[in-house]
């Protein structure tokens, strides 16, 4: 038994971890998945200090890991896509998501805003400088290192009018922990994150990672992914 180690953005964590028991049945070899934001998933490749066989990154940052040679030329496979939303503490008043104007509302009524410091809370910093509201969201803005950090700091919270952001997929990821989707972003602002997989230049697995980035684009894998909200 060989055991794939994979570094991946947290988008797709869901998904990613039942692809993954499926493939040990099937394949009968290990697979270790760790998740963080793109910043760290940047640092930890350029660094090449960690022993990670493949990396599943937002599709700019692989095509970067390409072009550098930082991953193994032709490996590269499109995993899915995962739209940005708007998340709350369960319990409290949803906010109005309906179009770009009804969220601009509320975000200067709301008394707090939370989003993380990976991709998705990088988009939503570009998103409220567009919608003009870059300057009243930033004395109420709290950033965390992940999505994770985000949707337990709402669950805890006792803020009244606070509205959080990140990726669908993470927000449906902990709806039993004391969060609730909104929904996804309005149509004229909303973002969506391709994430694709690639083989690490230094992988000790090449055939079993390139094995696996197989697997993980086939139909049965697609059809799991897409169960979790990856599209």
């Amino acid at each position: 038994m060989s055991e794939l180690k994979v570094l991946s953005g947290g988008a797709i964590q869901k998904g990613l971890e039942d692809v993954a028991r499926l493939f040990e049945k099937k394949a009968g070899h290990l697979v270790t998945l760790t998740f963080a934001t793109a910043p760290v998933l940047r640092r930890t490749v350029e660094k090449g200090a960690a022993p990670f066989d493949i990396v599943i990154a937002p599709v700019p940052l692989a095509e970067n890991f390409a072009q550098r040679g930082l991953v193994v030329g032709g490996t590269s496979a499109v995993v899915g896509s995962v739209k940005a939303g708007v998340v709350v503490r369960a319990g409290v008043r949803a906010p109005d998501i309906s179009s770009a104007e009804a969220l601009r509302k509320e975000i200067l009524a709301s008394q707090s805003l939370v989003f993380n410091e990976g991709s998705s809370g990088i988009y939503v910093e570009e998103m409220l400088q567009k919608m003009g509201v870059a300057a009243e969201a930033k004395a109420k803005t709290t950033r965390l290192p992940n999505a994770e950090a985000v949707m337990m700091h709402l669950a805890r919270s006792k803020t009244a009018k606070e509205i959080g952001f990140g990726q669908v997929t993470a927000i449906r990821l902990h709806a039993d922990r004391g969060v609730k989707l909104v929904g996804s972003l309005p149509p004229e602002i909303g973002n969506t994150t391709t994430y694709a997989a690639a083989a690490l230049a230094e992988t000790r697995v090449p055939e079993l990672a390139e094995r696996f980035i197989r697997f993980l684009i086939a139909p049965v894998a697609r059809e799991i992914l897409r169960a979790t909200g990856v599209e």
